[in-house]
């Protein structure tokens, strides 16, 4: 993206077909989702459709880097390959993830948000529960975690009916037979 305030930002077109296809466990979206009072940050995993979301105190860079170390840092490795992000500049200390976890990072095409499908749907299912122009306050995590617990207890078809929890525990139970498509940094 010309003029980017984004440095070191790589665009969608480089993500291995791995990550783009769903045929590798591990590749997460990003996407803040923006309340009053405070502030989430989500992040699905692509492959199960496994939701994670931290209340952050406002739309920052700084705050966005926080919640993702915080989701991030105690996964293995292979459970937090590469993550994909809009165009928002809350992201622009993705170059963090890279140092500090070996995550590769990757930006969506303007204006292409279903490019991050997976995490549109889910804010989507979050919005249920906390309508836009509603209040978030840092006190809500344990509430926020309940229904984050709930949208991800549902059964998918597309999953063949398993839910999106059963998934991803099957898939980090599987990490060490699972064969690498794409290579690490």
């Amino acid at each position: 993206m010309h003029g980017s305030p984004i440095s070191l930002r790589v665009g969608i077109g480089h993500r291995p077909a791995c990550a783009s296809d769903r045929g590798e466990f591990g590749h997460w979206e990003a996407d803040s989702v923006i309340s009053v009072g405070c502030h989430l940050h989500t992040e699905v995993e692509r492959r199960t459709r496994y939701l994670k979301a931290r209340i952050i105190p406002d739309k920052g860079a700084a705050g966005t880097i926080v919640a993702q170390l915080g989701i991030f840092s105690p996964l293995p490795a292979p459970a937090r390959r590469s993550v994909t992000y809009d165009n928002g500049t809350e992201f622009a200390g993705h170059s963090t993830l890279v140092e500090a976890l070996g995550m590769l990072t990757y930006f969506a095409d303007p204006y292409s948000s279903w490019q991050r499908g997976s995490n549109e749907n889910r804010n989507g299912m979050l919005r249920r529960y906390l309508p836009k122009g509603g209040r978030i306050t840092p006190d809500m995590a344990d509430e926020l975690q309940a229904i984050v617990n709930e949208i991800n207890n549902r059964p998918m078809r597309l999953l063949g009916y398993q839910t999106p929890a059963e998934a991803y525990q099957q898939e980090l139970l599987n990490l060490p037979h699972q064969p690498r498509c794409c290579t690490s940094i």
